[in-house]
């Protein structure tokens, strides 16, 4: 039993170390409102209208903020790549989102976040840690979500 218990701490502990720290983010969205993530727990997703798992997973996005109230905010960034900020806010307009979202033109976001591929998700705590990343919205984000609203 002792054993099990230090090897469950080891594993917390060797988890909690190697969690990421990022710099606040600070951007404009395509609506020209300011974000930040200082001081609040963020949820990002990057993402690209030519990624077939990213438009898939939009309406869960959608959902992911029209629940969130003041729990975390959600925020949506399109990484640039041949992409272009008119057919960004078309394909967005078209489907009625609402979330707010961050033309990443010169990828310096993407850079920030580590981010190597299409769809990314990353939420991080009011610090600026990583709690969780995925490249595909799993039941274990939606976990994480559903706790930060206080739902089980």
């Amino acid at each position: 039993m002792n054993r099990v218990i230090f090897y469950l701490l080891l594993t917390l502990l060797s988890t909690t170390s190697t969690a990421k720290d990022y710099p606040v983010l600070n951007a404009s969205t395509l609506t020209n409102n300011v974000i930040t993530s200082k001081g609040k727990i963020t949820y990002l997703k990057f993402w690209a209208t030519w990624c077939a798992y990213c438009i898939e997973e939009m309406p869960l996005l959608e959902q992911s903020y029209q629940q969130a109230n003041d729990h975390y905010q959600v925020i949506a960034i399109n990484i640039g790549f041949n992409q272009s900020e008119k057919g960004i806010k078309a394909y967005l307009d078209k489907h009625n989102y609402q979330f707010p979202t961050v033309f990443d033109e010169s990828g310096k976001i993407t850079q920030q976040f580590q981010v190597l591929g299409t769809p990314q998700h990353i939420l991080i705590d009011e610090n600026g840690k990583e709690i969780y990343r995925s490249a595909l919205f799993t039941d274990e984000l939606q976990q994480h979500l559903n706790a930060l609203q206080g739902v089980n």
